[in-house]
């Protein structure tokens, strides 16, 4: 069993939450639970969208924060399942084939019915 972890806000900002975004904290957590599951929805979907032009570094002081795209790539490179709803993305007027490699379009709503799969579903 693993938790399932539904992200549907886009980046709010690690200065603004003052220590890592949702994201980051899913892929800190993941090995502390005994694995989990991401799903991206809402304007969340755009963390999982490819891009060829690399990111730009943020730091505040001597800290590098992460960006969602790489901790998405970083959720992927360590096997966690990485979904983003279908509608959602179709709404930002993209597809499959815009994803990161590794991560896979769902309906959302299907997934809903293996909730009770889970130890836990969590709205980040």
């Amino acid at each position: 069993m693993a938790y399932l972890m539904v992200v549907d806000r886009g980046y709010r900002g690690s200065v603004e939450a003052q220590f890592f975004d949702a994201l980051y904290g899913v892929l800190m957590l993941g090995d502390q639970l005994g694995g989990v599951e991401v799903v991206l929805r809402g304007n969340a979907v755009t963390a999982a969208v490819a891009d060829e032009e690399p990111l730009p570094a943020f730091r505040v002081g001597s800290v590098d924060l992460p960006a969602p795209r790489q901790t998405v790539c970083a959720l992927v490179a360590k096997g966690v399942p990485v979904h983003v709803d279908r509608p959602d993305l179709t709404a930002f007027g993209l597809d499959d084939g815009a994803l990161i490699d590794g991560v896979t379009c769902s309906d959302t709503a299907m997934l809903a019915a293996r909730w009770t799969d889970y130890d836990g579903v969590w709205f980040l």
